[in-house]
């Protein structure tokens, strides 16, 4: 029987050999069928089986190595709930011995490093959520492993480590310190493996306990971490050390404090090293870039680095070759020259000028450009210019001043001999349209348009002429519309001209990049003159549709594409009056192409401009649209539907399997592990989701019958946390959803309600972005006012309060960060403007939670209170002395509701609100003052009764206020003060008997008129009808006295 069983077992072996080689097949109908095998195999079976095969040396290495790398996919996808349910106890336990054993044993360099991944990988599985590792062994193999006697299983165990450096778990508590002398032991490692074993380990586990004083205990390792990388970089054996040390820089810069003059240094002998590789010199400036971006302030203290940093990424610009296919292009490529020094230099630029700021990084730029621009070699005058390019956005403040003197020196290049730097003197000139806009149109129009219609005419070198075409773009997408209609007549000649010439080109050459170009120019042209582009309208119409009727080629995608735009935008800008002549010819067309998309690749740029077009012809249409749904809708909700291809996957494979080449994004979760997601498709996907948020509002009754279909489609959105703007159209689109089931009835706006309310709750409790939590928290407004009371279930306003709740406790958590980096050793002006970004973002948080309350109390009234009643102590605690002035204002604005919407229960909750109101009348911020004028003047509209002595004693206070020197220094203080005087008016109005008219009116009309706040001034001028009805005597009277 035991030989029976032998013969059993060899051949269920051999059969799993068999599944693993076709695993490994290049056949693909193979391959499929050995991974449904594969994948109908229990856990439990398949473990031993990749354990046993993973050390049968008879096996091939591919096997053996396919066998390691499922094992730790397999652990990839455990927790360690799901090994105790899984996994049967004692096959997990002779796992687990086999895979430490064969570390040890395992010869082949390659497949060890697999076992140790999948090692690692169950370590991590063992831990639990307490952070307690179940498999104890491990750790004392890894501490019995770091020995330099056993260089191979000291190197694994390190590698181990940094594969996963929270193995450890709550057991790290009692062996950090042999940790720590055993990982600098390995750095001074005479085996150069070992050493950059533990270089990476070390900056994997600081990485990991990034938010962890513990980090601090590692201090003192840094000098010997920079000895390994020096002797790394002098050798250029090993760049992953590199990459390692980017990691730990931009997650714990500060730990790198004392060392920074060493690891600049370091890092500028690199890049100047002649003979090392440009990936070695890209990885230094990364380290550098890095730090600088995620400890700015730091890095702004080296004042004797910043010059020679910045001299660095120019030298990088001038590495720019002039290739001849450049020049002849007719299809641009989006990754032309991503990896070259020439666009790591610019960008590193463009990344430092944002982190650091226009004081550190604009003097240097002052002191090197003039020189480059007057230098004799193209690559000079081209980097010059490139570099304008790259600092305008994180220099604008410091170069807003002297901006007609940077456009100036630009100007010259425009018409230089050598295209690639007229080309650079155009991107400069679009980029500062977009970084200085709309001021750079404004002041410096006559001196720009011109200049870039002058390059317009360079039929010799089209891919200049097109980047002219685009920079006009960018000139005229915010320029005002009133400058812009000064030059149309000679833009639009421009444009027509280049037009003729370039579409006759293409019948006869079929040549394309300028006219691609060119379209998009008209149509933002048209987009910024809007009705005034009618007169031009016949000039370009025709030949836009002999596109979109004959650009039917592959070839001619993106030009047909571009032309669908162009013409829906100037049916848009001329309006429907002049466009319906051309409407069903267009329409027809365009459902033609719509009728060809089941045949369009995946990738064809037609489809997005398509879904975008039909939005347009929406609002040109009106309600006549709807006939066309039916057509449209199909494709739109594919679009929408689009799911993206996400893989969960370690880091090698990531390099080895999936590319960002091939479109796939990725990023890092705990413990290294990492997810993709293969990008192609999701900006149609986007754009799709943003149309059918335009054909809900504008369409209304009209989409109703897709209303159900689409918020099915959008509500799981809101949580898709690929792209930000997906789930801000998911959110955006709810409260129209509502607005278009209206027309079938309350039952049906309920039962859609019922599919949004839990799952938008959710969203904005996750949301990541402070942004789309902002739209979120909109839509639920837009939602709360249509629904009106009784909108949520009980538990619905339980979750509700508690997401308010948090949302305030963050900002206040904020608050107190901000306040102690005030007091950090690295604190400046540059800092305080971070800070003070970060309060803004905080206070339109407040806001939103504010306009939350106010929807609920203008639809609820005093049924809100209970609910109100949960948020009272957070609210009451953001009057008391010291709260930052935006927390004040807030909360006041939300017992301003209360006083209005729930006046006859307003006194129940005075002891939390009247004395912060009443000082905050006079309070030194003026939306402080706006926010408790306005409630005073509610209590007298809305409560007088109850509140008749608070309104009379506030008076003092109000007259104080409008008093002030200040009263209108600008136009927030003009708004508290005209709240005060509205105040007045609505305590003299409705507490006449009570409060002293006859001694306010006089100063009252002296402070007429009003003319900023229009809410409050239908007020304040009802109250002046009512007193010229009532006491017109009197006002004549006192015109005469104080006349």
């Amino acid at each position: 029987e035991g030989g029976g069983c032998g013969v059993l077992y060899r051949k269920k072996m051999a059969n799993f050999e068999v599944i693993l080689a076709a695993l490994l097949s290049p056949d693909n109908t193979t391959r499929s069928q050995a991974e449904e095998e594969f994948g109908k195999i229990p856990v439990s079976v398949k473990l031993p089986n990749l354990v046993t095969m993973l050390r049968t040396h008879g096996a091939s290495d591919e096997v053996r190595t396919m066998a390691a790398v499922l094992l730790r996919r397999i652990f990839l996808q455990l927790e360690y709930k799901d090994l105790e349910e899984e996994v049967d106890r004692g096959v997990l336990q002779r796992c687990r011995e086999e895979l430490l054993m064969a570390i040890q044993a395992e010869e082949h360099n390659s497949i060890r490093r697999k076992i140790c991944d999948a090692t690692a990988e169950l370590a991590r599985s063992s831990i639990d959520d307490d952070n307690q590792n179940h498999w104890p062994e491990v750790l004392q193999f890894l501490l019995q492993c770091c020995n330099v006697a056993h260089p191979r299983l000291f190197q694994s165990a390190l590698y181990m480590i940094s594969v996963v450096p929270g193995i450890f778990g709550v057991q790290l508590d009692y062996c950090l310190d042999t940790l720590k002398q055993l990982l600098v032991q390995a750095l001074s490692c005479n085996d150069l493996e070992v050493s950059f074993e533990a270089f990476k380990a070390i900056c994997s586990f600081l990485v990991f306990m990034e938010s962890n004083p513990v980090k601090n205990r590692f201090a003192d390792a840094l000098p010997l971490m920079l000895q390994v990388l020096h002797k790394n970089l002098e050798l250029h054996s090993d760049e992953s050390l590199l990459k390692s040390f980017i990691d730990l820089s931009e997650h714990c810069p500060k730990f790198l404090r004392n060392q920074l003059d060493t690891i600049v240094d370091l890092m500028l002998n690199m890049m100047a090293t002649v003979e090392a590789e440009d990936l070695w010199k890209q990885l230094s400036l990364e380290v550098i870039v890095t730090i600088a971006e995620n400890a700015p302030a730091m890095m702004r203290k080296q004042h004797r680095f910043l010059p020679k940093i910045v001299t660095k990424c120019l030298q990088f610009m001038l590495e720019v070759e002039d290739d001849p296919d450049w020049l002849t292009a007719d299809v641009i490529n989006d990754d032309e020259d991503l990896e070259g020094n020439s666009i790591t230099g610019e960008t590193s630029l463009d990344r430092l000028a944002n982190a650091l700021g226009g004081r550190a990084i604009l003097p240097h730029i002052i002191s090197s450009v003039p020189q480059l621009l007057q230098s004799m070699d193209w690559h000079c005058r081209h980097a010059a210019l490139m570099a304008i390019s790259a600092v305008g956005e994180g220099c604008e403040k410091e170069m807003t001043p002297i901006l007609g003197d940077v456009v100036n020196a630009v100007l010259p290049f425009c018409h230089d001999q050598h295209h690639r730097v007229r080309y650079a003197a155009c991107n400069a000139l679009g980029q500062m349209a977009n970084d200085f806009a709309p001021g750079l149109q404004k002041k410096q129009h006559d001196k720009i348009i011109p200049a870039l219609l002058m390059v317009l005419d360079d039929f010799q070198t089209p891919r200049v002429q097109a980047h002219a075409g685009a920079a006009l773009v960018n000139f005229c997408e915010q320029c005002p519309k009133s400058i812009l209609l000064d030059y149309l007549e000679v833009i639009v000649a421009k444009l027509e001209n280049v037009f003729r010439v370039k579409l006759d080109e293409l019948l006869q050459k079929g040549t394309k990049l300028v006219l691609e170009q060119i379209v998009t120019t008209t149509a933002t042209v048209a987009d910024t003159v809007e009705e005034n582009f009618v007169a031009y309208y016949d000039r370009f119409m025709p030949r836009l549709k002999y596109i979109m009727a004959n650009a039917i080629t592959k070839d001619y995608r993106l030009l047909r594409g571009k032309t669908i735009e162009c013409i829906s935008l100037i049916g848009l800008a001329v309006g429907q009056e002049k466009f319906m002549q051309d409407a069903q010819e267009v329409m027809d067309l365009l459902l033609k192409v719509q009728l060809q998309q089941g045949e369009m690749e995946a990738d064809d740029p037609q489809i997005s401009y398509m879904i975008s077009a039909w939005a347009r012809m929406c609002k040109i249409i009106g309600s006549g649209f709807v006939q066309y749904l039916p057509v449209v809708m199909g494709p739109l909700l594919q679009a929408a539907s689009i799911k993206p291809e996400i893989v969960i996957l370690d880091s090698a494979d990531a390099e080895q399997q999936y590319s960002e080449e091939d479109g796939w994004e990725f990023v890092t979760l705990a413990d290294q592990q990492k997810f993709g997601i293969k990008t192609a498709g999701l900006d149609d996907k986007c754009t799709a989701m943003q149309m059918l948020t335009v054909y809900a509002k504008d369409l209304k009754d009209g989409f109703a019958n897709y209303a159900e279909q689409v918020a099915k489609i959008m509500v799981p959105h809101l949580r898709f946390y690929f792209h930000e703007l997906v789930r801000a159209a998911a959110a955006e689109i709810l409260p129209h959803l509502l607005q278009c089931v209206k027309s079938k009835g309350m039952v049906a706006v309920r039962d859609m309600w019922a599919l949004m309310a839990d799952k938008l709750l959710e969203a904005i409790e996750m949301e990541p972005d402070a942004e789309i939590r902002t739209v979120m928290m909109e839509s639920l407004c837009k939602c709360i006012q249509f629904l009106g009371s009784n909108c949520f279930t009980a538990e619905q306003y339980t979750k509700l309060a508690e997401l308010l709740k948090d949302a305030l406790d963050m900002c206040f958590t904020r608050a107190n960060e901000r306040l102690a980096r005030r007091h950090d050793e690295d604190y400046d002006d540059m800092v305080e403007e971070e800070l003070e970004e970060e309060d803004e973002a905080d206070e339109e948080t407040l806001r939103k939670v504010a306009d939350v309350m106010h929807s609920l109390f203008s639809t609820h009234g005093t049924l809100l209170l209970p609910f109100f009643e949960q948020l009272l102590p957070v609210l009451s605690g953001m009057l008391v002395e010291g709260r930052p002035a935006a927390h004040k204002q807030w909360a006041l604005c939300i017992f301003d509701d209360v006083l209005e919407f729930a006046s006859s229960s307003a006194i129940n909750y005075q002891e939390y609100f009247l004395q912060p109101m009443m000082k905050c009348i006079c309070d030194k911020h003026a939306p402080v003052r706006q926010a408790a004028c306005y409630g005073i003047g509610i209590m007298a509209q809305c409560c007088p009764k109850v509140f008749s002595q608070t309104c009379i004693d506030a008076l003092p206070f109000l007259t104080a206020t409008i008093q002030s020197p200040t009263a209108r220094e600008d136009t927030a203080s003009t708004n508290a003060t005209e709240n005060a005087i509205s105040a007045v008016a609505k305590i003299c109005k409705h507490l006449e008997s009570q409060a002293p008219v006859d001694n306010i009116l006089p100063m009252w009309l002296s402070w007429l008129p009003v003319t900023e706040d229009k809410e409050e001034a239908p007020h304040i001028y009802s109250y002046l009808c009512d007193l010229i009805e009532s006491r017109w005597t009197q006002l004549i009277w006192l015109d005469c006295s104080y006349g």
